[in-house]
């Protein structure tokens, strides 16, 4: 482990750019300091209240608040209850403007009642989200038909506002008769499945256990031979029973086949979303074409799947049509189709046009030629989803989010009515608006859409449009490729008229807008191109139970960062630590990790998940909820130390957004408007990644200096094309990456198969095909010179980029996570331990100059002592705590390292040389649960660094012994120390704590230690601030020696007083004071104060009677919960060590 540190620099040579920038790391602007959720909950709103809770988010260091306003029941003694929308309702918002004018606070808004997503009762049916329905009538041609066409559904209730599209008749499909088939005996290794009851359709599951080495199945037999095409299951979220789902679970098809089974094919499971869980949405398989009297499924799962639906059908469909119709958001199967007889399909020369023929009641008169016929009435209906969830009386449709019109509706309804001139929050004081999350589902209509349509991909609708209800029309790669075209054209109108109109109509009123991560994640659409109308691109970030439940797979963080970078948007906002399930134990060095892990994925500003507005004096006071956020409230114990959690957050934002990100790939996302990528898909170890899509591709890249640009500047070193992605690319995209080559740019990837859309028709076909031969060849790998650039292909990301010469940015052992700035000429790493263990390693950066660490907890800079630069770049030893971060800042000024390898008593402690050291020490996890012993109780408190002092060299030493100190010349110094000591402070310890909870004013206690393990109930239940006094005698004060408290484990934020000097919050590890200047000889009074969380004291007071509560909030952990660990632990120490001066010459001796 490493023993000693060097002294920190006390002045800077001069004055520079990163000298600002050093200045304002430390004293950040207020800008750069968090924002917080501000949520109103039903009528329970009290002005007073009002300005206490913004001016206690002002004290905290809070910079605005953006304000909600949800449903909620009536809490006791909140008279009189508001009504959202009501004259006092605006009062109450102005007032809220106005204070936050008087306090300095930045006013955002929720763009409508509750968080999701833009509606409210101003909106109209015809203004409304609008889904397409049909129905299907068979008829028998011949004759003149005279029938009334069936009213597509759901459409009965009168909102719903049923309008007709168009009615359309083709030949019947070989095998569609549009019944369901049911076999004549079943049989399963799942004894118990009600698969009969199922197959009718009934209000019946079969539960389908997780089967990694032997599958579940299930046999279906027929009296007669029969060809099965398709089949019919619940949505992903319920099929899965979860939306986020270990990769690998399939479902094989089986066709008996001379007395064995033949798999027929074998469909991946696709990735879906939190809200594919409606059942008018099922997950349909395509099979294909093979006669047989008995079929067999079988399931290979990795997760347990639950069938509420299961259907068998002998007419054709596109395989999971309603995802690839935008029904719902999945992955798409990138895979040659199924075979199947053309019979099974509609050709669509033979779709007739009967709209014409059926009058305003839906009656259809028609000389139907012979043979039988299908007929679809198309229609589209308002889906009847509301903004949510929001008081009863401000609770409506949701805005259609195709149609401009929809948005314009919406903004007067609520936005615009409040800043309107004489409106609540008129004169500017509504500084931005929010569009929070998408919780809409989809929308697969609005009233110009055929001609939106053709405006937008060249061609007709209407003829293909019976593949939008699941129908083969052609064959299956062309109704993939124009329900490709469908997909984009949704996505663009989303993009355009919903995302883009109400960010015109906000900076109308001088609003900046703010939208969260919702097309490609949760809805089907390109997943960065609206974030092109947003000035704050916002993702989620919560604290993550495992790598499928709030973890990056479910709330990505990537997609909106890359948005940011290749859209030019210097801010990257997260909706920050909503928790899953809160309960009370959450407090700033809990949530250190998260927030740190958010950074070095991107994100440049926090935005607390949530205030909530506490109209009661009690304490704690509500949270959000009974099990989502984190309470971030004045009623908290540790309140009064939020300004150092956020003087952390705010030095971090700032400098996350100085100058401009350093990625060395550009990943295209491909031309499918298909799900976002799974978020842990493998990617070279050393590198970064901004993902790119078409939009930004061919309207904002071009190459300067042999890297791809962006008018912002933003540089990237390569455009990779991964295989997943880019199997099919339109002409556009090529002719885009052709122009890059020929300028100057590197390209990697192999050459698509196909052209995804169908606009431009055969000549389009052919200019792909043109494009393909001309620049990659008929070669299985090349490495071609086009131009100025060159186009690699056939070998993995990381061998190409290394055969490119492009070298990875950080290697050696690396730590958890990194991000690169790089601001003029000085680069700035983000860098961030573990959240389970410290770590000592050697990291590699692919940069030169003269290296700092930059501390974001207390703002410090230090020149670091022991690197090694050369030709590739610079090695640095960097030393992190558990869950600690640290920017390692390369001044363009080169500078001679100090140190290179240090040795005490003959074991290395630490050598620059070596690029795979790691030295760990498992400490406290970062979360706050589950406590731990410390396993080694001493771990440097500082990165290694050399200080240029004014006395010289200097470096501190906490264990004696002899000190060998190598410099870059390879020469050696001997430095003996002595002197240096350890004081466990064990006993003779007073604790204390507040009156009115039950605790003692003050006891003895025989050692130090947690008050949390103390038998008197009361103080083992305390929640809030007790402290801990001692007197420990030094005796003697040298000049050379330096004094550390070490108070080991903390629960969970502590200050420390020695001789009525106060230290500053220790809110995360390591938990130790540098109290030199405040200890004297002769004998020392030592008091700490200890603020825990309010999860013990609320587990007690679940147990009494309400009347006997001295807390109050709405959600509470039970009364058996186990206690959280609260106070100090037994290892408190002082530790003395001493500074010495480091020879200036090789091979003298310092004693």
């Amino acid at each position: 482990m490493l023993v000693w540190a060097l002294v920190p620099s006390l002045a800077f040579a001069q004055t520079t750019s990163t000298d600002n920038l050093a200045k304002e790391f430390l004293a950040p602007p207020k800008q750069a300091y968090p924002e917080t959720w501000f949520h109103l909950i039903g009528g329970n709103v009290n002005r007073e209240a009002l300005s206490t809770d913004l001016e206690a988010v002002a004290g905290a260091g809070i910079s605005g608040i953006q304000l909600f306003h949800g449903k909620g029941q009536a809490w006791p003694d909140v008279e009189p209850q508001i009504q959202t929308l009501s004259p006092t309702w605006d009062s109450l918002i102005s007032h809220v403007a106005d204070e936050t004018d008087r306090l300095g606070l930045k006013f955002t808004m929720q763009n409508c009642p509750g968080w999701a997503m833009s509606g409210g009762p101003w909106i109209t049916p015809d203004k409304a989200m609008r889904h397409l329905v049909t129905s299907r009538q068979n008829i028998t041609g011949g004759d003149t038909v005279s029938i009334d066409l069936d009213i597509p559904q759901p459409s009965g209730e009168d909102w719903r506002d049923y309008q007709d599209i168009a009615v359309l008749a083709f030949p019947t499909p070989a095998g569609d008769s549009g019944h369901w088939i049911r076999p004549d005996a079943i049989q399963s290794n799942l004894k118990d499945a009600s698969w009969r009851e199922l197959l009718a359709g009934k209000k019946v599951a079969v539960q389908i256990p997780v089967s990694r080495n032997q599958p579940s199945w299930v046999e279906f037999a027929f009296a007669n031979s029969i060809t099965l095409r398709s089949i019919e299951l619940p949505p992903i979220e319920s099929l899965m029973k979860r939306f986020n789902f270990d990769p690998d679970s399939s479902i094989s098809i089986f066709a008996a086949n001379d007395g064995g089974w033949k798999e027929l094919i074998r469909h991946d499971v696709p990735r879906g979303n939190w809200q594919d869980r409606q059942d008018e949405v099922p997950y349909v398989l395509a099979v294909p074409d093979a006669k047989s009297d008995r079929y067999r499924i079988e399931f290979h799962n990795n997760r347990a799947m639950e069938l509420s639906q299961f259907r068998l059908s002998t007419g054709a469909c596109l395989q999971d049509w309603r995802g690839q119709a935008g029904y719902a958001l999945r992955s798409l199967e990138r895979r040659t189709p199924p075979e199947q007889s053309a019979d099974a399909w509609i050709q669509r020369d033979a779709v007739v046009d009967l709209t014409e023929r059926v009058d305003l009641s839906g009656r259809l008169d028609w000389d139907a030629p012979e043979g039988n016929w299908t007929v679809v009435r198309f229609g589209h209906v308002n889906t009847g989803v509301k903004n949510k969830p929001a008081p009863p009386e401000a609770t409506g449709f949701e805005c259609d989010k195709l149609s401009p019109a929809g948005a314009e509706q919406h903004f007067a309804g609520y936005i615009g009515r409040l800043s309107n001139s004489g409106g609540a929050a008129d004169g500017g004081r509504l500084k931005g608006m929010l569009i929070d999350s998408w919780e809409c589902y989809t929308q697969t209509w609005t009233a110009e859409m055929e001609r939106e349509f053709e405006k937008r991909r060249g061609y007709s609708l209407r003829s293909w449009m019976p593949a939008l209800a699941g129908w083969v029309v052609n064959d299956h790669r062309s109704s993939e490729r124009f329900l490709r075209d469908w997909r984009a054209t949704i996505s663009d109108l989303i993009v355009e008229n919903y995302y883009g109109r109400l960010a015109e109509l906000g900076r109308q009123r001088g609003m900046q807008l703010s939208f969260e991560t919702s097309v490609g994640d949760v809805s089907p659409g390109d997943i960065l191109q609206y974030f092109k109308s947003a000035d704050i691109p916002m993702c989620e970030v919560w604290q993550p139970n495992d790598p499928h439940d709030g973890g990056l797979e479910a709330k990505p963080i990537a997609p909106t960062a890359s948005a940011a970078h290749i859209y030019g948007k210097p801010r990257v906002a997260a909706e920050a630590f909503t928790s899953a399930p809160m309960n009370w134990k959450e407090h700033p060095f809990a949530l250190k990790n998260v927030a740190d892990r958010s950074f070095a994925l991107g994100v440049t500003h926090m935005v607390f998940h949530t205030y909530t507005h506490n109209p009661r004096d009690e304490v704690p006071g509500t949270s959000f909820g009974s099990v989502i956020g984190t309470p971030f409230l004045r009623g908290q114990t540790w309140w009064k130390h939020m300004p150092a959690f956020t003087d952390y957050l705010a030095r971090c934002g700032f400098l996350l957004e100085q100058g401009q990100p350093v990625a060395d790939v550009l990943w295209y996302l491909g031309d499918d408007v298909d799900h976002k990528p799974r978020q842990d898909s493998p990617f070279p170890t050393g590198y970064h990644f901004d993902y790119v899509n078409a939009d930004a591709l061919v309207t904002r890249l071009s190459v300067k200096d042999g890297d791809i640009v962006n008018p912002e500047g933003n540089r990237w070193r390569v455009l990779w094309l991964p295989r997943d992605h880019c199997r099919r690319m339109t002409p556009a995209t090529l002719r885009k990456i052709k122009e890059l080559l020929l300028a100057g740019g590197t390209v990697i990837g192999e050459a698509p198969d196909i052209n995804p859309s169908l606009s431009g028709g055969d000549e389009a076909d052919v200019a792909f095909e043109r494009l393909v031969n001309e620049l990659w060849g008929d070669a299985a790998s090349g490495d071609r010179g086009i131009g100025s650039g060159r186009l690699l292909w056939g070998g993995s990301l990381e061998e190409l980029l290394t055969k490119r010469g492009i070298a990875p940015d950080v290697t050696g052992t690396l730590p958890e996570r990194w991000f690169h700035r790089r601001v003029g000429d000085t680069e700035i790493y983000f860098v961030i331990g573990d959240r389970h263990q410290s770590l000592n390693a050697n990291l590699h950066f692919r940069s030169r100059g003269t290296p700092e660490f930059w501390n974001p907890v207390d703002g410090s800079v230090t020149p670091i002592a022991a690197f090694k630069t050369t030709g590739e770049g610079t090695t640095v030893s960097v030393q992190l705590p558990v869950a600690g971060s640290v920017f390692v800042v390369f001044r363009p000024e080169p500078t001679e390292p100090r140190v290179e390898r240090v040795i005490l008593n003959g074991d290395v402690l630490l050598d620059v040389n070596d690029a795979t050291r790691l030295d760990t020490a498992v400490s406290y996890p970062a979360y706050g649960v589950s406590r731990k012993t410390t396993i080694q109780p001493w771990v440097d408190p500082d990165p290694l660094t050399i200080g240029l002092a004014d006395r010289g060299e200097q470096m501190v030493a906490w264990v004696d012994g002899e000190y060998k100190i190598q410099n870059a010349n390879g020469q050696t110094s001997s430095i003996h120390v002595s002197g240096t000591e350890e004081i466990t402070l064990r006993s003779n310890w007073k604790i204390s704590f507040p009156v009115g909870w039950g605790a003692p004013q003050s006891i003895a206690i025989d050692r130090v230690g947690p008050w949390s393990e103390m038998p008197h109930t009361a103080m083992r239940h305390f929640s809030g601030t007790a402290t801990y006094r001692t007197t420990l005698t030094v005796a003697d004060v040298g000049k050379d020696d330096r004094f550390l408290l070490d108070l080991g484990q903390v629960g969970n934020i502590a200050k420390v007083t020695v001789n009525g000097n106060t230290s500053a919050s220790l809110w995360t590890s390591p938990f130790r004071a540098d109290i030199t200047d405040f200890v004297k000889r002769g004998e020392n009074h030592v008091s700490v104060e200890v603020t825990n969380t309010w999860h013990n004291r609320l587990v007690y007071e679940a147990g009494l009677p309400p009347e006997q509560r001295k807390t109050w909030t709405i959600a509470g952990p039970p009364k058996d919960s186990p206690l959280d660990f609260s106070g100090l632990g037994p290892d408190v120490q002082l530790r003395r060590g001493k500074v010495v001066t480091l020879p200036t010459t090789a091979g003298a001796t310092v004693n």
